[in-house]
């Protein structure tokens, strides 16, 4: 690099600033892929991986809702953050996924679900005959408003019919939009998915899958290839 490409310090630092400006969604990606929170009035969002914080936000829990009603224990996965600033939470060896619902009702996977506006209703619950073996919570998500969630590949879609239902491996499930109506299989990793709708899938990555870590926990099975993700169910 000649000496006259060097940039000055000064220069330098105020053209790479993080601070967001004016009019920013809520939720976006550095140049790298960490999560940048911007907070103007109310956000909710996890707080593990955080890289850097504005002092000017007040941070106070979440109470847990179940069908629209608050229940005694706390959603420690997200927190409420109110004031103006924002926050730069570290993708790790994952990968970030802000998407805007406009007016849509959407499930994740709750443990992928790191950050969501303030205005989009939301509860928690259970996936049907999840329960015993390996439980997977769910948060429902409607409204207007950013949600992201954070998965250890790229995440895709497929598309689900009453004509063609799928069998999606618990592994790579992260959610669904739409009138899909999927269920555990008792003795089986995969989820049989009905209905009318898209679901979700992380295809696997460099990162670390949540059930991947659970497997470790457990015992239970481990996070297969690609091609074994995904397939009709009869």
């Amino acid at each position: 690099m000649a000496a006259s490409d060097i940039p000055g310090v000064t220069s330098f630092a105020f053209g790479r600033l993080l601070t967001p400006e004016p009019g920013t969604d809520t939720l976006s990606l550095t140049r790298d892929g960490h999560l940048l929170v911007n907070v103007a009035g109310e956000t909710m969002t996890r707080t593990d991986s955080l890289l850097i914080c504005s002092e000017n936000l007040e941070i106070r829990p979440l109470n847990r809702r179940m069908q629209g009603r608050a229940v005694p224990d706390v959603f420690r996965r997200l927190a409420s953050l109110e004031g103006e600033g924002y926050l730069i939470i570290s993708r790790e060896d994952e990968r970030f996924y802000p998407l805007r619902l406009e007016r849509d009702l959407c499930f994740f996977v709750e443990p992928l679900v790191w950050a969501l506006d303030a205005t989009l209703m939301w509860d928690v619950g259970m996936l049907p005959g999840s329960r015993d073996a390996n439980p997977i919570g769910l948060v429902r998500v409607a409204g207007e408003g950013m949600v992201a969630l954070r998965v250890g590949g790229e995440l895709v879609a497929v598309k689900v019919s009453p004509e063609r239902p799928h069998r999606v491996h618990a592994s790579g499930f992260v959610g669904w939009v739409g009138n899909v109506v999927p269920a555990a299989e008792r003795g089986s990793p995969f989820l049989r998915c009905e209905g009318e709708g898209a679901v979700f899938i992380a295809l696997p990555g460099g990162g670390r899958s949540r059930a991947d870590s659970g497997a470790e926990r457990s015992g239970a099975y481990t996070v297969p290839r690609t091609a074994d993700l995904i397939e009709e169910a009869d």
